[in-house]
């Protein structure tokens, strides 16, 4: 599935309209997916147990839950656009701790995290920046364990189980139609 998107990254189908939000791109991907012999199912509801030490909001809605060829992946997507760095970069992280908690409930056999952007802030090392931009920023990085949130009322943690490289994940979309000067990075989820 994770060759799947990223070929959707490099050669969008004609019909592919622009990606102006995490909408558009869960409605494209589906589209996507369905051209590719597989059955999608979006928004699909899932309550999973969070990890001793998670106290973020957990949630509830699956953006894409694609089966192909045998295989179930639960997928969830981000496409921030209008800055707010710290904070989506906490909920890209609650993002993979829910994912991980379908996976590791049995309800899917793997998972996918996707973030995609045109917003060079979200990759780019300025030398700035929380621990939670350099996770996604330096090359080497490591999410995992516990991500306190970087902002506001700080006073929530998300705990994520696995052991993921952000940083050393990004690639450039090829396909300037779906948004020009942006970015991806897939964080594959196995159990």
């Amino acid at each position: 599935m994770q060759n799947l998107i990223a070929s959707f990254f490099e050669t969008a189908p004609e019909a592919c309209g622009p990606i102006y939000n995490e909408r558009s791109l869960q409605l494209e991907l589906g589209y996507y997916f369905r051209s590719h012999a597989a059955q999608v199912e979006f928004e699909r509801p899932y309550i999973v147990t969070p990890l001793k030490g998670s106290t973020c909001h957990q949630k509830t809605n699956l953006d894409l839950l694609v089966r192909q060829n045998g295989r179930t992946t639960a997928i969830e997507l981000k496409v921030p656009l209008n800055g707010r760095h710290p904070e989506t970069l906490y909920d890209f992280c609650n993002d993979v701790a829910f994912v991980e908690g379908i996976v590791r409930s049995g309800f899917a056999d793997e998972g996918i995290c996707v973030l995609m952007t045109n917003d060079r802030a979200f990759w780019n090392d300025s030398g700035r920046g929380s621990d939670i931009h350099h996770i996604f920023r330096r090359k080497g990085s490591l999410l995992t364990g516990a991500v306190k949130k970087p902002t506001g009322a700080a006073n929530t943690t998300v705990v994520v189980s696995g052991s993921y490289s952000p940083a050393d994940k990004w690639r450039g979309v090829r396909d300037a139609r779906l948004m020009k000067g942006a970015q991806y990075l897939i964080i594959e989820i196995c159990p």
